[in-house]
């Protein structure tokens, strides 16, 4: 029995022994796919089916025990198939990304498009949501990849976690603000004091949420947003103070603006997730890489 036949035998016990449905699953012809079970019965003097008024019922023990060797067997080919392709010269193929659209926007953006365009054969498909959803995306084997802040709360068993940088939360704020004079900002010279912040669809919503938690303080939220530049925004004609990761000051250029560190620093730390496997395509080997290349080592991004 070659590979197209053990394909034809699992399709007919998948198909709850309906010929004409496996049939149609392969595109082939009842009768053709009929006599090719006959023949492999009779070649090798085995029933693989019982029968009842002359149809397919169910499976033997010998067809039991076939059907259990045919899954490995076509596991194993399919595997091998996808390892030729991936190792052949031009690789092909795709791969899932999911980002936050904070981190896309003040980490991502050069990455990917000098990714994309070192590798034209790989399809680089960018998932842009809040990180609750990436965990879901992730745990469901939607996305191959997630970028996620720490403490990402994932299993370490199941998930491997890559940090690919580290930086620190910051207040940013008006330079009109009482607090503006500052060098630095104390948790506690917050109280009372009117905050911007992230949904809770954020991570980082709710980082500062434990921390005030922890401080036995209470914030004053007057706004809530998902955009990092309606946040930032929002400082310059009001008394708001936004925390928001320090690399956004690379994307901005406010002079009315003014950042100011938290003593002691507020960690933001960046990772790489995904599921631990005991193989990976040479795409994925390719994405780890190239991350822990460009944003750990500081080099250029080389083609696959």
């Amino acid at each position: 029995m070659d590979i197209y036949q053990l394909r034809y035998f699992i399709a007919i016990v998948e198909s709850d022994f309906n010929l004409s449905m496996a049939s149609r699953k392969h595109h082939i012809s009842q009768p053709a796919l009929t006599q090719a079970i006959k023949k492999f019965e009779t070649e090798e003097k085995v029933e693989l089916f019982t029968r009842a008024n002359g149809r397919l019922s169910g499976l033997t023990n010998v067809g039991e025990s076939f059907y259990n060797n045919a899954l490995i067997v076509i596991d194993h080919h399919d595997r091998m198939i996808k390892d030729l392709r991936d190792n052949s010269s031009v690789v092909k193929g795709k791969v899932r990304i999911g980002i936050p659209p904070l981190i896309l926007t003040v980490m991502f953006t050069d990455f990917l498009s000098n990714l994309i365009i070192k590798n034209p054969n790989i399809r680089f498909e960018i998932i842009e949501e809040g990180a609750f959803e990436l965990r879901r995306q992730l745990i469901l084997q939607e996305i191959d990849f997630a970028i996620l802040l720490q403490p990402t709360d994932l299993n370490p068993q199941v998930f491997k976690e890559e940090i690919i940088l580290i930086d620190q939360l910051t207040c940013f704020m008006s330079t009109r603000h009482p607090l503006s004079t500052k060098s630095s900002i104390q948790w506690t010279d917050l109280r009372q004091r009117k905050l911007a912040i992230f949904t809770n669809t954020f991570m980082i919503h709710h980082q500062l949420k434990r921390k005030f938690e922890s401080l036995n303080i209470t914030p004053d939220i007057a706004l809530m947003s998902s955009s990092w530049d309606f946040l930032l925004e929002s400082t310059r004609g009001s008394d708001f103070i936004t925390i928001l990761p320090s690399p956004v000051n690379k994307h901005v250029s406010y002079s009315d603006v003014k950042e100011i560190p938290f003593d002691p620093p507020f960690p933001w730390k960046v990772v790489l997730v995904y599921p631990i496997k005991s193989r990976y395509s040479r795409i994925e080997n390719y994405v780890k890489t190239s991350m822990a290349s460009y944003f750990i080592d500081k080099k250029p991004i080389e083609s696959i």
